[in-house]
């Protein structure tokens, strides 16, 4: 997980908005679009893995769009990134075959080991909390 994919970052972004939603009322893509700043044809390709991996569900025709299928408050950062990007999380960190791999592999190890446990505990749920904390200005 040292690397974290554009995809894995809007659809963590798309499942923030969703989350946001009245959870019976479908959220359109072009909402999701807006508030997310996905480009709209990228969206189509973030939701439709989400909803391959069982995240989120779409209903077609008038009033359609797309509805959260999992608690966000049991869906991690993690949850997300590991079904986008796989387990690892995209690219690797360094190659190995090198007299200094074994001297620095350690600390990214380390690194790997904090970044999981952070992304693991952070939620959807979370997330979409922060936006009821967050101060209003008024001009």
């Amino acid at each position: 997980m040292a690397h974290l994919s554009t995809k894995s970052e809007y659809a963590i972004k798309a499942l923030v908005r969703l989350a946001l939603a009245d959870g019976d009322i479908p959220v359109q893509g072009r909402e999701i679009s807006a508030f997310t700043g996905i480009p709209p044809k990228f969206l189509e390709q973030v939701m439709h893995a989400l909803r391959q991996g069982g995240f989120v569900t779409s209903q077609r025709g008038k009033g359609g769009g797309y509805i959260l299928a999992r608690d966000p408050a049991a869906t991690s950062f993690a949850d997300v990134i590991d079904y986008v990007d796989g387990f690892h999380g995209g690219k690797g960190r360094m190659r190995g075959g090198d007299q200094a791999e074994p001297l620095v592999a350690p600390v990214w190890g380390a690194v790997r080991d904090c970044t999981r446990a952070i992304l693991t505990a952070a939620t959807i749920a979370d997330a979409a909390a922060r936006a009821n904390a967050a101060p209003m200005y008024f001009i």
